[in-house]
């Protein structure tokens, strides 16, 4: 469990650090069609999670780390983990914000809080957490505060997309 939360922890930190840096788009993006209800494709799929083909978004396989998934859309990044049920919401929350470093809150409830970076180039971190019967499901988004209305949506539609078992 610790080993997870630490490995969850520093690939957060990483992608804290290098959310700033990825300004071009990739040529070779995803043209991921539209899920129907009869025929779903997905993006990743296993016993614990799965995350049905969204438009424009691909996994980044050389980012992702066991345990944490990383998924990308333009200027968007996503981190999807899992931590054993064994700590309670509140701290798994502080434990996650305390990775980020020197933020300033913009949202919080039960199962999401917001966050935006005090950089000069502040990042908006979006973290969703989702209580199971043994495990906490993680949806972590990144990207820049200036830049989060418009990606907006994107993030809403990917999450919306991925499923817990």
């Amino acid at each position: 469990m610790k080993k997870r939360v630490t490995a969850l922890l520093l690939v957060c930190s990483l992608f804290f650090m290098g959310a700033c840096q990825n300004e071009s788009t990739s040529d070779n993006q995803v043209n991921a069609k539209e899920s129907t209800q009869e025929e779903q494709k997905y993006l990743f799929e296993s016993e614990t999670v799965k995350v049905i083909e969204t438009n424009g978004w691909k996994e980044n396989e050389t980012q992702s780390v066991e345990g944490n998934l990383v998924f990308e859309n333009d200027h968007v990044k996503a981190i999807i983990s899992e931590v054993s049920n064994e700590k309670s919401l509140e701290e798994i929350k502080a434990e996650l914000i305390a990775s980020l470093g020197s933020v300033e809150p913009i949202d919080d409830s039960d199962q999401h809080f917001s966050v935006k970076s005090l950089r000069k180039e502040s990042i908006r971190t979006d973290v969703y957490l989702n209580r199971g019967e043994e495990y906490t499901g993680i949806i972590i988004f990144m990207t820049r505060n200036d830049d989060y209305e418009q990606n907006k949506s994107a993030i809403e539609k990917f999450k919306s997309h991925v499923e817990f078992n």
